[in-house]
């Protein structure tokens, strides 16, 4: 007689868990940016996976995710997180996501921590599926650009290989109008007893602060180091700066290693880091010694406990000054209409997370949330004859009118770019024509090095104590953002001033060549007439100055000839510095 065998069934298989594509995207938006992906298509597997290939922000490449959701009544163990990471291998995937309507054992946890998994459990899911309140934008900023002038500025971006001799087989696929989500932040200062209203703009989608350099927009990420960290850095991040400093006892592990490998924080003995405060400790101690010694017989002399210093934690905190700059309202076209053939990015920061961030950071100043605006883009997809995609994006807000046009005023942007070389020509034709006199011009070289030298020490300094604010944001992050006084006018007016005791006939020729420097700095927007007429007062007093008194002082004449070097030198490295720091 047979006896069957009799199998043990076992607990049932997982199945799929189906999600339409709406809570799938959804999901994807919240879940991507962790790993720096943004989406591009999606496809199924026969086995009910979905390949998902994204664009890597930092590899700047196309990549997949493997994504595997399972709906089961127990708990999901670690042999279906191995089987994650093989099917990940075949296909080469760099990154996982398993999602499940039930939990992870302690062991598959454990297992998936230090793999590129991203685990989502049933509790997890709920909350991330959760309609939140949506937020309606109240306007947005006007486009600068027609559509035919978007498609003019994209081909001529095309990429051209060894300076366009090869030109590039790519071509425009698409150009997608979007909206950058901005959370607008009012900022109340207060200064020399007057109260200041600025806007500063949060990117909702990248978690960037954004400003302007001239007519460009530039994006600070200092917000976003922050809203990055893991929830538990993040929150003693928070905590250290709203208190200044903790023990190291409170903060350590792996939290402690996160902020410090992203350099927000120091670890210092008793919150003094340096030598000299050890140095004094000590030297504290010594004195207390021996002046129990003088005070006390030997045999009843204190028995002193060494001090015991304790680490403390201090956070590293960067944050840009606010200033004009982060108005974007101040410069550019706002309207309360929303155009529909613009798509909004997906939110993937809160701005209630942001503005708390955001008065711990400036304790001094009121700031509260004012709404939600949109800033107009274009995103174009350009694709190779080898199928190789790349996008491209185009900020293209429109300017109100005391904006200047920059393509205008050419002249005026020559200077402004390359102010020193008509001056430094002049002066090489002076040479030419004075050889025969070489030490005399030696000297007139020296001594006019010393002269813009004192300009642009004394120009800093007025920019130091007065802080008044450019009209175009420029430099912003240094000294020369300010803008009382114009440097430019010292150096062009105040150098006639000096060449008169040099020689009047060439000061006449240089009144043109100076008047047409100041009268650029007004049209190009980045100095108010104060500006400039100070500037040229303070350089017509340095100039005089400097001829009167300067001029007349012989330096050694290896020291001459120093200065003269450096007085061709230092204007051209002056103008490096400009062009890299714009």
């Amino acid at each position: 007689m047979d006896i069957p065998f009799i199998f043990d069934k076992g607990p049932p298989e997982p199945e799929r868990l189906e999600l339409d594509e709406n809570k799938l995207r959804k999901l994807l938006s919240k879940l991507l940016p962790e790993f720096n992906l943004e989406i591009k298509y999606m496809e199924r597997t026969r086995e009910g996976d979905i390949i998902i290939v994204s664009h890597h922000f930092v590899l700047n490449k196309d990549v997949r995710t493997l994504l595997r959701a399972i709906s089961y009544h127990g708990p999901i163990e670690r042999e279906d997180i191995e089987d994650l990471q093989e099917d990940m291998l075949q296909i080469g995937a760099i990154n996982g996501i398993l999602i499940t309507s039930s939990y992870f054992t302690k062991d598959a946890q454990k297992y998936a921590k230090h793999l590129p998994i991203r685990l989502v459990d049933g509790a997890e899911l709920i909350e991330l599926l959760e309609e939140h309140r949506v937020v309606e934008a109240k306007g947005a900023f006007l486009p600068r650009f027609t559509d035919e002038e978007v498609i003019d500025y994209f081909e001529n971006r095309k990429r051209e290989r060894l300076f366009g001799l090869f030109p590039s087989d790519e071509k425009i696929v698409e150009i997608d109008r979007r909206y950058i989500p901005l959370a607008q932040f009012r900022f109340r200062q207060i200064l020399n007893d007057k109260e200041i209203i600025r806007n500063v703009y949060v990117d909702l989608h990248s978690g960037d602060v954004l400003y302007l350099e001239e007519d460009k927009i530039m994006r600070d990420d200092f917000i976003r180091r922050i809203m990055d960290l893991p929830q538990d850095a993040k929150k003693e991040y928070m905590d250290l700066i709203r208190y200044g400093e903790l023990k190291h006892k409170y903060v350590k592990g792996k939290t402690l290693n996160i902020l410090e490998r992203k350099g927000l924080v120091i670890v210092q003995m008793d919150g003094r880091g340096d030598k000299l405060n050890l140095i004094l400790d000590e030297i504290s101690d010594a004195v207390t010694i021996t002046t129990s010694e003088i005070s006390t017989p030997t045999s009843e002399a204190p028995k002193l406990k060494k001090r015991e210093k304790e680490k403390q934690v201090r956070a590293i905190i960067y944050k840009p000054e606010i200033d004009i700059s982060f108005d974007l309202e101040h410069f550019m076209e706002f309207s309360k209409e929303i155009k529909k053939e613009f798509d909004p990015d997906p939110i993937n920061y809160k701005y209630d997370e942001i503005l708390d961030i955001l008065q711990n950071l400036y304790k001094k100043d009121k700031i509260s949330y004012d709404g939600l605006v949109y800033l107009p883009y274009y995103k174009c997809k350009y694709v190779t004859s080898d199928n190789v995609e790349r996008y491209d994006k185009l900020i293209a807000p429109k300017f109100k009118p005391f904006m200047p046009k920059f393509d205008k005023y050419l002249i005026y942007r020559i200077i402004d770019k390359f102010p020193a070389i008509p001056y430094l020509f002049i002066a090489i034709m002076y040479l030419i024509i004075n050889l025969k006199e070489i030490d005399k011009v030696i000297h007139i070289f020296s001594s006019a090095f010393i002269f813009l030298l004192i300009c642009i020490i004394v120009g800093i300094l007025l920019k130091i104590i007065f802080k008044t604010e450019r009209r175009i944001p420029r430099y912003t992050g240094t000294i020369a953002k300010y803008g009382f006084p114009s440097i430019h006018s010292m150096a062009s007016i105040g150098g006639i001033a000096f060449v008169y005791f040099v020689n009047p006939f060439f000061a006449l020729l240089l009144i043109p060549l100076g008047l047409l420097y100041v009268h650029s700095r007004i049209n190009l927007k980045v100095h108010s007439e104060t500006d400039v007429l100070g500037g040229a007062i303070i350089g017509i007093i340095i100039g005089i100055f400097c001829g009167i008194y300067i001029l007349k002082i012989h330096l050694p004449y290896e020291i001459e000839i120093l200065f003269s070097i450096l007085f061709f030198i230092v204007p051209l490295a002056i103008t490096f510095i400009e062009l890299r720091m714009r």
